[in-house]
């Protein structure tokens, strides 16, 4: 329950009426979870994402993590497509519901951090781990 209550709580403070509307849980099920399971925890033949749990606490990790939700990754299982049709505030709120799910170290993603990630054009061969 306290989850549940933290995450409407930080849709509201970061990703306003859409994001609540949805719900981050929404959000997660609807581009995330289908590759990376509804914990993070990868459906075949695709990752789970427990190795990221340290980017988040890095400057450098932080980058990358928002690199790869805007533009994707090509990675072992195939490629990730990135989600820059999202909102900055749709894709903070997922970024910190995954920190949430790794109980991860570090501060949560604001939109003005993934706003900085915008405007690169990189294709998923580009956007590489630190």
């Amino acid at each position: 329950m306290k989850a549940k209550a933290l995450f409407l709580f930080l849709g509201l403070v970061l990703g306003g009426p859409g994001v609540v509307a949805q719900g981050v849980e929404g959000l997660w099920s609807r581009y995330c979870a289908q590759c990376h399971g509804p914990r993070a925890q990868g459906v075949r033949p695709y990752p789970g994402l427990q190795g990221a749990a340290p980017l988040f606490a890095t400057p450098e990790g932080r980058r990358y993590l928002v690199l790869v939700v805007l533009y994707g990754k090509k990675g072992e299982a195939g490629l990730m497509p990135g989600f820059a049709q999202l909102k900055n505030e749709e894709l903070a709120a997922l970024l910190n519901h995954l920190r949430a799910l790794l109980s991860a170290k570090g501060d949560l993603f604001a939109p003005e951090e993934v706003g900085r990630g915008r405007g690169l054009n990189l294709t998923p061969d580009q956007v590489k781990r630190p």
